[in-house]
């Protein structure tokens, strides 16, 4: 690599960069610092992705994008996140942007996940979108700003935004300073949830951890609020530029895009009140202990999603003044 080819011994030039797309050869480029990083490319199928070391394999997040995927693959015994972008023609305005994303996690000292949500934030506004959010994906994130908002006036716009884990699927939803909160939404008639795996209802070391059911349902007239118009009044709150540009941040990480906006016209209004749960020993989920025998190979069964059913359990705790105020958030 030439000096005028690179940028500050990281990344190529946009000269260098095209001259590597026009030769329409498959090509690793390797990024030097920790964890091990690279930017490939391979014209023909077409793919332009960035390659980032993980501790561990877990679940590729999704991006809610059409032209960015994500996947996990495996090198010489080693775990890497894969971002790749499929669509050719976008390939130039893509490449710096995954080389910001190298660079906040080698420079920057930021986790691959929350790396990957800085990023998509920015490549939402390059590539194509999805039609719309699922449905399921819309309900949860309603809920999870209703729990956001009802945080704000316990802790302020700051620290709620420091407690909300975003699209973290590694992490419990909210990260609070003396416990975790989950959040988990239904519009169905029954309080019933999924759970997405065996470790999401674990809590974190000795931290005591809440799940917050809601219950939502489409309104009549007058009542209720779309999901887009509660993304507003939570945007409202943010007092300067970094704080919005954390929330965008987090919002994309949740499944959030701007584009989708016109299409999400369902208004949302509570079933029932919303119900906090402590999740202690009488409270119905699956972990890794529970089901831990020698008959069972855990190794082999990477997934486990399953639903509980919450309708009439009654709360056996006190419930936190925070968690309470979290939960019964209008919106």
């Amino acid at each position: 690599m030439t000096e005028s080819s690179s940028v500050d011994g990281r990344h190529l030039s946009a000269e260098g960069f095209d001259q590597y797309v026009d030769n329409r050869v498959p090509m690793t480029l390797p990024v030097p610092g920790a964890p091990a990083a690279s930017v490939f490319i391979n014209p023909v199928t077409p793919e332009l992705g960035l390659r980032i070391e993980i501790p561990s394999v877990s679940a590729a997040p999704e991006t809610g994008l059409s032209n960015v995927t994500t996947r996990v693959t495996t090198f010489d015994g080693h775990w890497y996140l894969e971002v790749v972008v499929t669509n050719g023609a976008l390939f130039r305005d893509a490449y710096p942007v995954l080389c910001a994303m190298i660079d906040r996690v080698q420079l920057d000292g930021m986790k691959p996940a929350v790396a990957l949500r800085a990023t998509l934030a920015k490549l939402s506004s390059l590539l194509l979108s999805s039609a719309t959010l699922s449905r399921e994906r819309e309900v949860g994130l309603f809920g999870e700003l209703l729990v956001l908002g009802g945080l704000f006036g316990t802790l302020g716009a700051r620290d709620a935004l420091q407690a909300w884990r975003g699209g973290d699927a590694q992490e419990h939803d909210f990260g609070l300073p003396e416990l975790d909160i989950e959040v988990k939404t239904t519009s169905s008639e029954r309080r019933t949830h999924w759970i997405e795996s065996l470790t999401q209802l674990v809590p974190t070391g000795v931290r005591p951890l809440w799940v917050v059911s809601h219950q939502i349902t489409p309104a009549g007239a007058g009542a209720g609020r779309t999901l887009p118009e509660l993304v507003d009044l939570v945007r409202s709150q943010m007092s300067d530029d970094a704080l919005r540009d954390r929330f965008e941040t987090e919002l994309v990480g949740s499944g959030w895009y701007e584009s989708a906006r016109d299409r999400l016209s369902t208004v949302w209004t509570r079933r029932t009140p919303s119900v906090p749960h402590a999740v202690t020993g009488d409270f119905p989920r699956l972990t890794p202990d529970a089901i831990r025998t020698d008959w069972v190979p855990m190794g082999r069964i990477p997934d486990v999603k399953y639903r509980i059913n919450l309708d009439g359990l009654e709360t056996t705790q006190p419930v936190p003044d925070i968690v309470s105020r979290a939960a019964e958030f209008e919106g």
